[in-house]
C-alpha cells in the first residue's frame, strides 16, 4: 500500500491489492491451459493430417492393401473426430483471450493502486473499484477451469519471477537499504 493514500481509502486499496493477485494467478494460469490445449490441437491435429493425406494418396495409388488404406483413414477419422470433441483449438483461443484480459485487470488495478487511487474521492475510487472488479467477474464466468497442471505451472512462473518487473525489485533494494546522505544511491542489477 503506497504511504500516500488516505486512510478512508485503504480498504479500497486492500481489495485492489487482493484483485491485482487474483488477476495475475489468473492469468499466468490462463496462459498455461492456453499452451497445453494448443499442444493437444498440434499432438492430434498433425497424425490426423498425416494419416488423411496417406489414406487419400494411397487409394488412390492403389499399391496399398484396402486394409492399409482403410485403417489409415479409420485413425485420421478417429483423430480428427477426438479433436472436434475436446475443442482444443477453441479452448487454447479462448485460454489466451482470457488469460490477456485478466492481465490487463491486473494491470489496471495496479496502477490504479499505485498511482491514481490517492487523488480520487472515495466515490470515485469504489467506481473504479467496482468496474475492475465487474469485469474480473465477466473474464472468470468466461473462462474455461483449468486443470491443475496448469495451475502449478503458473504457480511455477510466478513463483520464480515470471510476473515481476525489474524497476519493482530496483525501487524494493533502494527502499530496504538506506542511502548514505551525500552519497549517491549505488544500487545496480548486479546488486538487485
Amino acid at each position: 500500500m503506497p504511504a500516500h493514500v488516505p486512510a478512508n481509502l485503504v480498504p479500497v486499496g486492500d481489495e485492489l491489492a487482493r484483485l491485482e493477485e487474483s488477476a495475475r494467478w489468473s492469468s499466468q494460469t490462463q496462459f498455461e491451459a492456453a499452451k497445453a490445449w494448443q499442444r493437444w490441437n498440434f499432438r492430434l491435429g498433425v497424425p490426423a493430417s498425416v494419416f488423411g493425406l496417406f489414406s487419400g494418396g494411397a487409394a488412390f495409388l492403389d499399391s496399398f492393401p484396402r486394409w492399409v488404406v482403410g485403417t489409415g483413414a479409420l485413425v485420421g477419422a478417429a483423430l480428427a473426430g477426438i479433436m472436434t470433441v475436446l475443442a482444443a483449438e477453441r479452448r487454447a483461443q479462448r485460454g489466451k483471450t482470457c488469460a490477456n484480459t485478466f492481465h490487463d485487470i491486473q494491470d489496471d488495478a495496479r496502477r490504479l493502486l499505485l498511482i491514481d487511487l490517492a487523488t480520487l474521492t472515495p466515490d470515485e475510487a469504489r467506481t473504479q473499484l467496482t468496474s475492475l472488479t465487474d469485469r474480473y467477474s465477466e473474464t472468470r464466468h468466461a473462462a474455461d477451469a483449468p486443470n491443475r497442471r496448469a495451475y502449478n505451472r503458473a504457480s511455477k512462473n510466478i513463483r520464480e519471477g515470471g510476473q515481476q518487473f525489474a524497476v519493482d525489485t530496483t525501487n524494493h533494494n533502494r527502499q530496504a537499504r538506506p542511502t548514505k546522505p551525500g552519497h549517491p544511491d549505488t544500487d545496480s542489477p548486479k546488486d538487485a
